[in-house]
This record gives C-alpha cells, sequence and structure tokens, in this order.
C-alpha cells in the first residue's frame, strides 16, 4: 500500500517537500511514512488520499482496511526489551534514511561488519548476547543491498584497517567484506590516511542520517565511551548541522574512494607474508 502511496504522489509529480507542506506535515514525518518506519494513522492517510485526488468511496476503504492489516511492527522492535528506548528508536530512523554518512575512528561500522569481527567485540561470555548483536548487525545490513534507493557514505580512519580484532582468519573475511561494499553502487567507502594530520571534530566517531529529500533534516548519533548520544530535538539540529560540516572536512581529507579496493588488497597482502 506504501508503494502505490508514493507512486500516486510521484504521478501528480509532487515532492515529499510538496506535500508535507501543503499538509502542514514535517518533511520527515512524509519520509518515514512512505519508508514504512512509522505507523500511518487513518486521519494521516485520508489526508494523503484527498490531497492525492483519490475520493471514490471504495477505493479510499480499500485502502483503510489495508492500513488497519498492515500495522506491523518494524524488525528494530525485536530489540525493545535488550536495548534502550534511544537505539530502538535509531534504528528505525536508521532503516529510512534516505542517506547515511558515517565516520568512524576506531572500529568497522556495524553497518560492514562480517559476523566474525562482531563476536570478537562483544566481551560477554553468553553466547545470547553475541548471537543477538550478530543477528542485529545483519538486519540493519539489509539496507545496503537498497542500491537503488539508499546513498551510503563512510570514511574509516587508517588505524580501523590495521586494528585486528578477531583472529587472522576472520579478519581476512571482514577485509574482503569491505572491499565488497567498496565496490556496490550505492556506498562509497574512503579512508582517512595518517598523513592527513589533524582535523577540527575527528575525535569521536559520529553517524548522520539524512531522513527525506531536505539535506537539514538530520539525526546525529554521536560515539561516547560510556554510551552513544543521540540528538534529534532543536538542540540536536543544530549539533546535526555542525558536525555534517566536519564530515565534510574529513571527506576533502580522505583519500579517494577509487583508492580503497586497493589498500584493502595491500592489508591482505600482508597478512600472507
Amino acid at each position: 500500500m506504501l508503494a502505490e502511496i508514493r507512486e500516486a504522489r510521484e504521478a501528480l509529480q509532487l515532492t515529499q517537500k510538496d506535500v508535507a507542506d501543503a499538509l502542514d506535515w514535517s518533511l520527515s514525518k512524509l519520509n518515514r511514512i512512505e519508508g514504512g518506519q512509522v505507523g500511518l494513522s487513518i486521519t494521516d492517510l485520508k489526508a494523503l488520499l484527498l490531497h492525492y485526488g483519490i475520493t471514490d468511496r471504495d477505493r479510499v476503504e480499500t485502502y483503510v482496511q489495508m492500513a488497519k492489516a498492515g500495522r506491523q511492527p518494524g524488525w528494530w522492535d525485536k530489540y525493545k526489551r535488550t536495548s534502550s528506548p534511544e537505539f530502538v528508536k535509531f534504528l528505525g530512523l536508521e532503516a529510512a534514511a534516505v542517506i547515511l554518512r558515517q565516520y568512524q575512528l576506531h572500529l568497522v561500522p556495524g553497518l560492514l561488519q562480517v559476523p566474525e569481527y562482531t563476536r570478537s567485540l562483544v566481551k560477554s561470555g553468553d553466547p545470547a548476547i553475541a548471537k543477538r548483536m550478530v543477528d542485529l548487525r545483519a538486519e540493519r545490513r539489509q539496507r545496503l543491498d537498497e542500491e537503488l534507493d539508499f546513498e551510503h557514505f563512510f570514511i574509516l580512519d587508517e588505524s580501523v584497517l590495521h586494528r585486528r580484532i578477531t583472529d587472522a582468519h576472520g579478519w581476512r573475511i571482514q577485509l574482503r567484506h569491505l572491499k565488497e561494499i567498496a565496490q556496490k553502487r550505492n556506498v562509497t567507502l574512503r579512508i582517512l590516511p595518517y598523513q592527513a594530520g589533524w582535523i577540527d571534530g575527528m575525535q569521536s566517531s559520529f553517524e548522520l542520517l539524512q531522513l527525506s529529500e531536505q539535506e537539514d533534516d538530520l539525526f546525529l548519533n554521536l560515539e561516547q565511551p560510556n554510551g552513544d548520544l543521540f540528538f534529534d530535538d532543536v538542540t540536536g539540529a543544530v549539533k546535526a548541522a555542525e558536525f555534517i560540516q566536519i564530515f565534510y572536512k574529513l571527506e576533502a581529507a580522505a583519500l579517494p574512494a577509487e583508492e580503497t579496493p586497493a589498500l584493502i588488497d595491500r592489508m591482505l597482502e600482508r597478512l600472507d607474508e
């Protein structure tokens, strides 16, 4: 149903911003509705249908019944019992974001981790915790397969390629996976070399989610030693705007994306020495 609603908007050549402005909604709200990240109330559904000129009673009722039947929880909801509400919300936003930008100072980003790497990061000896972490990352990685819908920009500090978290076998699997990811059409993976020196703002790893076609519609996840900080209120918008400028500076100092596969190949060769 959501695909049909989106197609109705596109058939009228309306942008998400056009519709959001007309209905006095935030752009994020419409983006998340179309992406299935939030539920669609019957009131909002009828407002959309009316705006798109869909007024036939039988057709409207069909959509209403579909909306009632289709209110299914997102995949991230299953982690509510074992994760903080803030992190669960973040997972839903990440799944719906149209552009993802991430800078990692120490580790391979969760979206790019292979199971061997993830297991090595889990400090607890509880196999159930390790499995849950592996499963969570596997579900997050699914968005990377949506090559036509989402864009991903990753910047890894060069130290990430030298910090072996797993044994040699697991590290080889991880490096090969990074090389494969780097060649996806919807992924730009760049390495920030040691020679880039110091860049203001590089003290912490962070992830920026662009939630709609509007470039300043951003959500910031800032990693900290005692837990991630999530910024999504008015203050968060100011903070996110600050960090996207930091990302651009890091991007300008990073090696070109086309050099990443060859750099990873050199790391793999060292493992074989």
